[in-house]
Parts: structure tokens; C-alpha cells; sequence
């Protein structure tokens, strides 16, 4: 299916969101608490554009990219190629793989993002473990994704602008409006803020908070790994 909708997935993205991605993209990136030098993973990358933010907020960091779907991370390393020829700071790779197994040592990475990528696993205490796995002890997972909106104004209006509308223009922008109405649908059978923020908890992580955005339809979920970074006393 994200194979099929690759080349238009980013123009749906700001028709969806009427552009406010980009602003929560940047919110999770700086929540990921990045330093100069640090590593980032960020998984179900899709097109990359988490990752160009993620570099964009740290440009003295490492950021690699995973996902899936071929066709996804052609578009993300078209993109990583133009930023290099502009001389612009860009991702280290792009790599093909599962979250639910990932391809790297424990303790590897400094934080590991997942944007609009956690709802589409079967498995999702496991994507957590994983994700805990691979980050160092005080390191940051960071969860953006849709969810389901608080009842009353955001909620209809979500159900309405996701139920009616969005199938609608990914049938034309896209060409397949099986995509996205797969999407309002995900959402609603997605753990809620709350639920998911216990998930997220039960896998390991600490101090787990999450703030919402888009009339309460979109939350940014932090969770830490427990314990310190190397070299730093109490």
C-alpha cells in the first residue's frame, strides 16, 4: 500500500494536515534531547522527512533512517542527495528494515523517533522494546502520531476532515483512496494517548509524558531510557 502512495505521500501530508506536520516534525525532533555528536534512528521513516528535521535540529549528529518500503526510502535518499549537492547537512542512510526487529545493538543510539509509523505494526509493545532497546541508558524514544481526539469540537471536526474529506483527495491526488481510508480507520482502532503512554511504559521506559496537537488528534509521546549516559556522575 505506502509502496503505491510514495511519490505523492508528502504533498498528502500537508493537504491532511493543512501544512502543520512540519511544525510538530520540529517539536518531536527537539524533544528527542539530541546533542552534537549523538547517533539517531528514526524508524518507519518513510519519505525521510523526520530525518531531515532531525538533522536539521542537530546538524552535527548522525541520523539513519528505516522503513519497510523500497519505494519510501527511494524518495528519502532523492531527497538526502539534493541537500548534499546544496551542501546542506543531510541523513548517513537510509536502510531497509523491520521495526520489530531492528538491525542494531543495543544501547546504539543516543534517541530513536517514530513519526506517523507505530500504528501501522502489529505488534506495538514490541516496536517499544525494540526501540528501548537500541537507545542508551538516558536516551529519549519519541512517538508522533495520530490518535484519537478528546470528545467535542476536534473530535467531530476530526471525524468529518478524516472520514469524508481525506479519502477524497488521496483518491485524487494519490490515485488510491483505499490508503486513506485505511487511515481513519487505523486511528480508531489505535491505543489512545493515555493507553498508549502505558504501553510505553510497561516496555521500560520512564518519565513518559505526551502533549497533543491538531485540535487534540495528533499526540507526541517522550519516554527514557532509565539510567544515565556514559561518563556522566551523579
Amino acid at each position: 500500500m505506502f509502496g503505491g502512495i510514495a511519490s505523492r505521500y508528502d504533498l498528502m501530508n500537508r493537504v491532511m494536515t493543512f501544512g502543520l506536520d512540519r511544525r510538530w516534525r520540529h517539536a518531536a525532533a527537539s524533544a528527542s534531547g539530541l546533542r552534537p555528536g549523538d547517533r539517531a534512528l528514526d524508524v518507519c521513516c518513510g519519505t525521510g522527512d523526520l530525518c531531515l528535521t532531525l538533522v536539521d535540529h542537530c546538524p552535527w549528529c548522525e541520523v539513519t533512517g528505516l522503513d519497510f518500503t523500497e519505494a519510501m526510502l527511494a524518495q528519502a535518499r532523492a531527497k538526502a542527495a539534493a541537500r548534499q549537492r546544496r551542501g546542506l547537512p543531510a541523513p548517513a542512510r537510509f536502510l531497509r528494515g523491520d521495526l520489530l526487529d531492528l538491525p542494531f545493538a543495543d544501547g546504539e543510539f543516543a534517541a530513536v523517533t517514530v513519526g506517523w509509523g507505530v500504528r501501522n505494526v502489529p505488534d506495538i509493545p514490541r516496536a517499544f522494546a525494540e526501540m528501548h532497546r537500541v537507545v542508551r541508558p538516558g536516551g529519549r524514544v519519541v512517538c508522533l502520531e495520530s490518535t484519537w481526539a478528546p470528545r467535542g469540537f476536534g473530535r467531530r471536526f476530526h471525524d468529518l476532515w478524516m472520514g469524508r474529506f481525506v479519502p477524497l483527495a488521496g483518491s485524487l491526488i494519490t490515485g488510491d483512496a483505499t490508503a486513506y481510508t485505511y487511515l481513519p480507520a487505523s486511528v480508531k482502532a489505535f491505543p489512545r494517548a493515555d493507553e498508549l503512554a502505558a504501553i510505553m511504559a510497561a516496555a521500560g521506559l520512564v518519565r513518559v509524558r505526551y502533549r497533543r496537537f491538531g485540535l487534540g488528534a495528533v499526540a507526541l509521546h517522550v519516554g527514557e531510557v532509565p539510567g544515565r549516559p556514559a561518563g556522566v556522575t551523579p
